[in-house]
């Protein structure tokens, strides 16, 4: 089976579990998704890569698109006949898709294992996905609660020692970051390369979390994350998109983000547009197709 992702990260780790996806597939990372070509073929297992909603082509992905999807995994749930033990497995990821990070166990969690796995192996997507599939298949078949902290297993400790390390950087955020008051709400802003700085921003007072990465764009370009504590971001997407087209996000629009390869916007000037337009922040407004 030719499989085709675009970022390997717990939604698309889960789907790909789901699946049965193994190193005997022809597996393929494109950072700007799956061809139209693959997108239209059936025989294609498209995740998180586009064709939102097109599950009879086996598309599964919940971005940039209006109508109310689930994330991906939950999506290959359903269409895998609601396949028992990744249940659980799913539950949590949909509270991880939501940025509810308050309902996640302590450190170490499935999230923390699959972030460092990322992390570890930061320049090869689709070994990051090939051993993401792997953990989760691990944790489904053993039974482990991923509503627990994950038992200290010696496969697992790179990741997680990884994951700790970076840990320490999100206390760096927190201490940089800037948070400002924009109407009703308190935006934070951070940059940073640490995976989970939304996170650390709420933690510290903040509604909305705004997180610029200086490395993860292509050329000269930088990435961005907007996210909301449970609160609408998506109303941004059309100014965004006015100025840098490629902005978008999952249709429950609490969190949206950068074209994938990059922003040509500065970090000041998102700032300033984040600002102006704080008001639609919150409001169940849906960015146009």
């Amino acid at each position: 089976m030719k499989v085709v992702f675009q970022q390997a990260d717990l939604d698309t780790c889960l789907a790909g579990t789901i699946f049965d996806v193994t190193t005997a597939d022809d597996i393929i990372y494109r950072l700007n998704g799956a061809l139209p070509e693959e997108l239209a073929d059936a025989q294609v297992l498209c995740l998180e890569a586009g064709g939102s909603g097109l599950v009879d082509k086996n598309n599964f992905d919940h971005h940039d698109t209006c109508l109310p999807l689930p994330p991906a995994s939950a999506q290959a749930f359903l269409a895998r006949g609601r396949p028992v033990p990744y249940r659980a497995l799913l539950e949590f990821t949909e509270i991880v898709d939501q940025q509810r990070s308050c309902l996640l166990p302590a450190f170490p969690n499935v999230s923390h294992l699959i972030s460092g796995i990322r992390m570890v192996h930061l320049s090869t997507p689709v070994l990051q996905f090939i051993t993401g599939v792997a953990v989760l298949r691990q944790i489904a078949d053993t039974g482990l609660d991923p509503f627990s902290s994950l038992p200290p297993r010696t496969e697992w400790m790179p990741y997680l020692a990884e994951k700790s390390k970076r840990q320490g950087e999100l206390r760096d955020v927190a201490r940089k970051a800037d948070l400002v008051h924009a109407d009703r709400l308190v935006v934070g802003f951070a940059e940073t390369e640490a995976i989970g700085a939304p996170g650390a921003l709420y933690r510290i007072g903040a509604n909305v979390a705004v997180v610029h990465s200086r490395t993860l764009g292509t050329g000269n370009r930088s990435k961005f994350i907007i996210s909301g504590d449970g609160i609408r971001v998506a109303g941004l997407l059309p100014y965004l998109n006015t100025i840098d087209p490629g902005w978008g996000g999952p249709a429950h629009g609490t969190i949206i983000g950068s074209p994938r390869y990059g922003s040509r916007l500065t970090f000041d000037r998102l700032r300033r547009l984040i600002l102006t337009y704080s008001k639609v922040l919150g409001t169940n407004e849906r960015h146009p197709q």
